[in-house]
């Protein structure tokens, strides 16, 4: 089931920064420096994540930022 989360939009230096929840990250065993690919849309941005691996899903699939 899909869970909707508030982000944060904030700058380091001279780049912008989106601050994801610690559930998020836990729960995809995200870690620091870790790469991930984003999917813009004219509907929004999308970060397809699994837990094995870092491969796209479709569009159908990806998780909603």
């Amino acid at each position: 089931m899909p869970t909707k989360y508030t982000v944060t939009l904030t700058t380091l230096g001279t780049s912008s920064v989106i601050v994801l929840p610690k559930p998020v990250v836990d729960g995809f065993n995200l870690g620091k420096g870790q790469r991930l690919e984003l999917i813009v849309r004219d509907d929004g941005i999308y970060i397809p994540l699994t837990e094995h691996d870092s491969q796209t899903k479709s569009s159908d699939q990806s998780d909603v930022v």
